[in-house]
């Protein structure tokens, strides 16, 4: 198996922590560890790290990833000169891992921002995925989670027909995608025990997502091909101005919407967030749902479900009778939010772009 981490996302939706000369997944916001480094190493035993380990990372922040990930070599880094989606992107890793691999390897592309609650079943089910694409190389699958509350900003998988059973970790063909359905309808979709969260995950042989690519997305192949020629020559600008011409497009809206054999594997013993929004922060980090989450210099009083941070230790925040907020405080900027539109903090770093502030992105 080959491994691809992606780290080429700017973290938009945890700003103004996550900055574009600092994205979420170089910054320790769970944990002692960055995002990036908590993800290798949970994948790492898996592999031979110099020979089957690669990140996919923008051009800007390419010795930044070597300084995070040690072990890893300068070629391993699959170079991203612009940010262009996970369509792009990830057929960039295909086009780049044509040179290295052999048709029948197996891919698994993988963000670099989840949180995982049991690297061993995680590790576990990979394998599992790995073994079915073997045996059935012309399907695409995706690692899924069963959800144990409602989040609107998650796709939505239902499982279809039991193609294979282990333990307690299966797989299912993928009967529907609902993308992002509002609270009323993601708590029905819950309720039925048939959906489960999309996690952005993919595994593939290689040789079967490199025809999918050529099928569907022929341009898009065709400049990924000569990015990665150039790139592998240090060409970068010339790189850039090919790959920036690309459509901004996700893998689904490119590869996954459009074949059939597409399935899903789970683990009942494993839990996952995509750590890209606050809210989804303050719940992983809070013990019970309630709680505050604050940082060493925060005193509060008669308040609940709190997420309130600062990197300032020269500033108390002071927090009293308030509920449901994320208080983010940084050198530079202080954002106020409900903890349930938090997510919705792209739209003010739009605004700020158009209104010429872009010294606080």
């Amino acid at each position: 198996m080959k491994i691809v981490v992606r780290a080429g996302g700017n973290g938009t939706r945890l700003w103004p922590m996550s900055r574009i000369n600092n994205p979420k997944q170089f910054q320790k916001i769970i944990g002692d560890k960055s995002m990036l480094r908590t993800t290798y190493e949970r994948v790492a035993p898996m592999v031979n790290v110099k020979k089957d380990l690669f990140v996919s990372v923008n051009l800007a922040f390419s010795e930044k990833t070597l300084g995070e990930i040690g072990e890893l070599d300068k070629s391993n880094l699959i170079i991203e000169t612009d940010v262009r989606n996970t369509g792009p992107a990830m057929c960039l890793e295909v086009c780049f891992l044509e040179r290295p691999a052999k048709k029948t390897d197996i891919i698994a592309s993988l963000p670099s921002d989840d949180y995982i609650s049991d690297n061993q079943a995680f590790r576990d089910l990979l394998k599992t995925t790995a073994q079915f694409i073997s045996e059935n190389p012309d399907y695409t699958l995706t690692p899924a989670i069963k959800p144990d509350y409602p989040d609107t900003g998650y796709s939505y998988l239902k499982a279809g027909n039991n193609l294979r059973s282990h333990g307690k970790e299966a797989i299912f063909s993928v009967e529907s995608l609902v993308e992002k359905p509002n609270k009323e309808y993601c708590n029905d979709l819950i309720k039925t025990g048939t959906y489960y969260c999309h996690t952005g995950m993919y595994l593939w042989q290689l040789g079967h997502i490199s025809s999918l690519f050529k099928k569907f997305q022929p341009a898009m192949y065709d400049v990924c091909q000569q990015v990665v020629e150039l790139s592998l020559k240090n060409d970068f600008k010339k790189a850039k101005k090919l790959y920036s011409q690309l459509e901004k497009i996700s893998i689904e809206t490119a590869i996954t919407e459009k074949v059939d054999k597409i399935a899903m594997s789970v683990s009942n013993n494993l839990g996952w967030s995509d750590l890209g929004k606050w809210h989804v922060i303050k719940r992983v980090l809070s013990k019970k749902q309630k709680m505050n989450v604050e940082s060493a210099n925060v005193i509060s009083e008669n308040t609940s479900n709190n997420l309130i941070y600062s990197n300032n230790p020269k500033k108390i925040i002071v927090a009293y009778d308030v509920n449901d907020l994320v208080v983010v405080d940084t050198d530079d900027v202080l954002f106020i939010s409900s903890l349930e539109k938090s997510a919705d903090v792209k739209k003010m770093v739009e605004k700020l772009k158009k209104d010429s502030k872009e010294k606080y992105l």
